[in-house]
């Protein structure tokens, strides 16, 4: 009986003396085949805190990127409804390219974790960051989706250390930046453009598996088909090549700034490249 006793006010001690994980989830706003909630963080040195959103899909369902490819939604984030925020920076994990009933789009088969960056007016305030978004949601159609989620940041009330472990997970996915030519498994290692041809071209060099993919994009109003791979080029490295075609009438190509994601076996890299 002393045991059991002794026991009970260690593990009351243990509780005492551990930290009040008491920030949860928001709640899940569902649409048809797919949910989104906000996931709470942990403010950093800059007064910057970390947050996330979590989108759950039905089995076999989709969302998209950033840039969605040949079809799809990429989503769309206000946050206008916020206070004491200046700013909320999404971060994409790395995406996957699938077949959909229009072409080839990029994005996530399964649920995803997006992390955000969210900076505060006035860093010694708790935050509200309130959110609505519009996605797609795929399976054998795309649909548009729409949610809102509304979630106070307070650092008197950190979040449990298992929604600390999934943003975390999710910020590892991110692809990293890294300079043209950067040593590693995974690299851009040249970008050959030819913007005399008609249309226009790029040859990327990249250091690869067999089975990465490469993703293009330009400006914001820009479509670029995505570049596919054209056999091996010079050190054993792999070769992709892209027409830039679809862009607005009267697109100046010249100085105009490419980001290039990699994503392989390795992981993920993302690298900018200005053309000539």
């Amino acid at each position: 009986m002393f045991a059991l006793l002794r026991s009970v006010v260690a593990a009351l001690a243990l509780l005492a003396a551990s930290p009040a994980w008491g920030s949860d989830p928001s709640p899940w706003s569902t649409a048809h085949g797919a949910a989104i909630r906000l996931l709470p963080g942990v403010q950093g040195e800059g007064g910057a805190w970390r947050a996330g959103i979590e989108i759950r899909l039905d089995s076999g369902w989709k969302t998209y990127w950033r840039t969605p490819g040949d079809s799809g939604l990429p989503p769309v984030f206000d946050w206008s409804r916020s206070a004491n925020v200046a700013d909320v920076a999404v971060l994409w994990p790395a995406p996957e390219r699938f077949a959909d009933g229009a072409g080839e789009s990029v994005g996530y088969v399964g649920d995803v974790v997006l992390p955000l960056k969210v900076v505060p007016r006035d860093a010694r305030k708790p935050v509200e960051l309130s959110l609505s978004i519009q996605y797609g949601a795929c399976k054998d159609i795309c649909v548009p989706a729409t949610g809102e989620a509304t979630l106070a940041l307070d650092a008197s009330s950190p979040p449990p250390r298992s929604i600390l472990h999934v943003l975390a997970e999710a910020e590892r996915s991110v692809p990293r930046p890294q300079k043209i030519g950067a040593e590693g498994p995974l690299s851009v290692l040249a970008v050959v453009p030819d913007l005399a041809a008609k249309p226009p071209g790029l040859a990327v060099d990249v250091r690869a598996d067999a089975d990465a993919i490469l993703l293009v994009e330009g400006n914001a109003d820009w479509y670029l088909p995505q570049p596919r791979p054209k056999g091996g080029a010079a050190g054993g490295s792999r070769r992709f090549t892209l027409a830039l075609e679809g862009l607005p009438k009267g697109a100046e190509l010249a100085g105009a700034e490419l980001r290039l994601t990699l994503v392989g076996a390795a992981g993920a890299v993302e690298t900018t490249y200005t053309l000539p």
